[in-house]
């Protein structure tokens, strides 16, 4: 045997034992992780961050005395720049910051790191039931969520790098352009379409293609279809082009119509922004990432009216660090809210009652808009091939198959619902193909009260079902995030209020039409695609108006998009931030993430919040003689 073939030979072998290894490591973290989802107990309060001390009782058993104790604050030093979350927007910001040698930057992270199994793709739903998830509920509600466990909407938000475009969907979804000419009406200067495209496109690595005018190339973010496509996918296009319903690249020229999912991949694992931007900046020597890490306040000079700071928790210690130029809070549209009106910044009456110092009167937390979501069950004739967990994750470490699609959903469409000509979608569709995985996450997941809906995930069938998710994309009712008490420990209050506003429920209920007569299409009857019924409002007219009422208001949740709750606008009362992001009459005070949209996006918010640090690091650059 010659030298080639026997190093050939070696070659391949190594290869096949090192395939092998990787298999079985990967089959084992799926079991394993998909197992502890299903009973992992989700927290009520920041307990994790109480500093306490072991005693023993006098019977010689340790007990655990979780108290805030009033310990010494312990000094961090200083840094230019103090950034309060490394989520989606975070990462971001960090990242372009650090691109400037003389700006020192600490970034801080309640949560830890990313692991092999969130970035999987279609096992993001079993990530919002680990320590990754915050594990917020809202309060009770009385509009929606009413076949939910207590009345209570889920409200999961990433707590690890990456925040939640570490545990989300991976769908990519820029909103209308007009959604942006509205920020700008409000009297947001420099936030117009044309202002905010650039940045959109600067983040981006586009795999998609379509018109150059609207997509970047050469970002840190990958953007790419998620293959094979399912056979189902094709009904999906057919259908909607015998309803007029063009295809469209959604987030090219034109919204309207129907496409492809574009998703958060690359390679087919999950690109959140921790990978896609912290994993270049990291290494630099002005960029300090601290992780579980919880900031308790913001420090604001009471006489100059000046963020200087913020006190934070981490490891059982309390530090203060000094912030020499700007402290910048990310947490995202609940924990921004909380965080700010915990430092004295936000509406006078409450902060009064929890005896809070005022140091701003403004709406924080006020404003909260979310996207409803409604799920419809439908079956077909179709049964997908069956796949083994083996030959899965060989796909997926090959870059295609189930487990790269988020969800499952490979169809989008976006429709409008109204006689008009805004050309703005009122509804989006989003189309997941079988097989799922295991319908017991569902029950988690939505939090379904059994005892009102009874039966409903035992007509699921995950081998066969099409899952027809309608989203509502302009919510007229406003909710808004308050606090529990002054305390960081203590979760803040989270008031959707949901569906509050009848034109809402009638929007949605024109969504469930649309997707009535997609399935009336030939491309969805030649495959026997049927509405399955679920076991609720039997009191009512199977597709009567008030049948589908009741069934968007038990079982319509939210779709994980809160926003608005530190709006930007003009300094008049109504909003927090102005154009700059600068919190009103507060100096060194600055909020960039999804907190600041001041109206609701025609899609998701992954990628407008990225747009929205893209675009901060740009003005704080410039503000500071960079740029």
């Amino acid at each position: 045997m010659n030298f080639l073939l026997t190093t050939s030979l070696y070659l391949f072998t190594v290869n096949l034992i090192s395939c092998s290894i990787t298999t079985q490591y990967y089959q084992h973290l799926i079991n394993q992780r998909t197992k502890e989802a299903l009973r992992y107990k989700l927290p009520t309060s920041n307990n994790e961050f109480k500093l306490g001390v072991e005693s023993e009782n006098t019977e010689g058993k340790q007990v655990q005395e979780m108290r805030l104790v009033l310990f010494a604050f312990s000094e961090y030093g200083e840094f230019d720049f103090v950034i309060v979350g490394a989520g989606s927007a975070g990462s971001v910001l960090a990242t372009r910051l650090s691109e400037i040698d003389d700006f020192t930057i600490l970034l801080l992270e309640a949560g830890g790191e990313e692991d092999d199994f969130n970035q999987i793709p279609a096992l993001w739903l079993y990530n919002q039931f680990s320590e990754k998830n915050w594990g917020y509920y809202s309060i009770p509600q009385k509009h929606s969520c009413l076949g939910m466990n207590n009345k209570q909407c889920v409200v999961p938000r990433g707590k690890l790098l990456g925040g939640s475009s570490s545990i989300n969907g991976v769908m990519y979804s820029r909103g209308n352009c007009k959604d942006y000419d509205k920020w700008y009406q409000i009297g947001n200067r420099g936030w117009s379409c044309k202002d905010v495209l650039p940045y959109f496109k600067k983040s981006e690595n586009s795999q998609i293609s379509g018109d150059e005018n609207y997509r970047g190339k050469g970002g840190f973010w990958n953007i790419e279809y998620p293959l094979p496509d399912s056979p189902l996918y094709q009904n999906f296009v057919n259908g909607s082009l015998e309803l007029k319903q063009p295809i469209v690249e959604y987030n090219g020229k034109n919204q309207i119509g129907a496409s492809h999912l574009q998703s958060n991949i690359k390679h087919g694992r999950r690109q959140s922004l921790a990978t896609a931007f912290l994993d270049n900046s990291r290494h630099r020597s002005n960029l300090k990432v601290l992780t579980k890490t919880l900031v308790t306040k913001v420090v604001i000079d009471p006489q100059s009216k000046k963020a200087t700071g913020v006190e934070f928790v981490t490891r059982n210690k309390k530090f203060h660090v000094r912030a020499t130029k700007e402290v910048i809070v990310s947490a995202g549209a609940v924990n921004t809210p909380q965080l700010l009106m915990l430092s004295g910044v936000g509406p006078k009456d409450e902060l009064s009652k929890l005896e809070i110092p005022v140091v701003a009167d403004l709406p924080v937390g006020k404003n909260l808009i979310e996207h409803p979501i409604l799920g419809l069950m439908v079956r077909s004739d179709y049964t997908p091939p069956k796949i083994g967990l083996n030959e899965l994750i060989q796909q997926y470490l090959n870059g295609f198959g189930a487990l790269t699609k988020g969800a499952n959903v490979e169809g989008v469409g976006y429709i409008q619902t109204k006689n008009d000509s805004s050309e703005v979608p009122t509804i989006e569709i989003l189309v997941s193909i079988p097989p799922h995985i295991d319908s017991s996450i569902f029950q988690r997941q939505f939090n379904y009260n059994k005892n009102i809906i009874d039966g409903l995930l035992d007509t699921i069938d995950p081998q066969r079902d099409i899952f027809f998710y309608i989203v509502l994309l302009h919510q007229k009712s406003r909710g808004r995030i308050f606090l529990n008490s002054g305390s960081p420990i203590d979760f803040p209050n989270i008031d959707f209020n949901m569906l509050s506003e009848q034109e809402d429920v009638d929007t949605l209920i024109e969504g469930v039409k649309y997707v009535q007569k997609l399935l009336k299409t030939h491309a969805f009857r030649k495959i026997n695609a049927t509405l399955l019924e679920v076991p609720i409002c039997t009191n009512f007219k199977i597709s009567s108006k008030e049948y589908m009422e009741c069934l968007i208001r038990n079982l319509a949740n939210s779709g994980s998009h809160p926003c608005g709750t530190a709006a930007m606008g003009p300094n008049n009362g109504n909003f927090v931030v102005g154009d700059t992001l600068e919190v009103h009459g507060v100096g060194n005070l600055r909020v960039v993430d999804a907190s600041i949209f001041p109206s609701s996006i025609s899609g998701h918010l992954n990628a407008p919040t990225v747009m929205v640090a893209e675009k901060a690091a740009d003005l704080i650059k410039k503000e500071h003689k960079y740029l």
